[in-house]
């Protein structure tokens, strides 16, 4: 049964279709229908989103360097995930303690020739955080070497502490037989 509304002869109120419009365009002229600018800038992007954008900023120095770019592995981000979260966490120290464990869980499941490790901790605004230390690392020789390496896989991982402060870590990985003798950690 469809019904339709059918205000008494000689109402003073408007039909419910000129309400509801009038009320969506003063929604939309107070700024009510979306997040104003300001708004978005104060939102705090997911680790995942920075996981993604901090290997979009490696990537394009590869690109831009002449080097291939790096595939990305879940299963190599869930490791250094979980790094950062222990670092973050303060049950690790802030370092690289650890990367022969990491390498070893790495290798169970991908044929590892070599690996390297950066990691990283920034203060900056969330909105910034991934190209300030990207930036971080292509400052350093050690890490820039290791974003310019011989790799043709990588995973990162970041995770936020209670007082604010991002911790990164990313893994290269060069796969195929294991040659070298451990990790590179910078």
């Amino acid at each position: 049964m469809h019904v339709t509304f059918r205000p008494p002869a000689g109402s003073r109120f408007p039909p419910p279709a000129v309400v509801l419009a009038v009320l969506v365009a003063l929604g939309v002229a107070a700024g009510v229908a979306a997040p104003s600018a300001r708004a978005r800038d104060r939102e705090t992007p997911s680790p995942g989103f920075l996981e993604a954008q901090t290997h979009e900023l490696v990537n394009e120095h590869r690109r831009a360097a002449g080097l291939p770019p790096l595939a990305y592995s879940p299963e190599i981000a869930a490791i250094a995930r979980r790094h950062s979260e222990a670092m973050a966490a303060g049950t690790v120290r802030f370092g690289h303690d650890g990367a022969a464990g990491r390498r070893s869980r790495i290798a169970r499941s991908i044929p590892l020739r070599g690996m390297a490790e950066n990691v990283g901790v920034n203060n900056a605004a969330a909105r910034r955080v991934a190209q300030m230390s990207v930036a971080g690392w292509l400052g350093s020789s050690g890490h820039r070497a290791n974003i310019e390496g011989n790799y043709d896989l990588t995973g990162i991982g970041i995770a936020r502490s209670r007082k604010g402060t991002w911790y990164f870590t990313q893994i290269f990985v060069k796969r195929g037989r294991d040659n070298s003798p451990g990790p590179a950690p910078r």
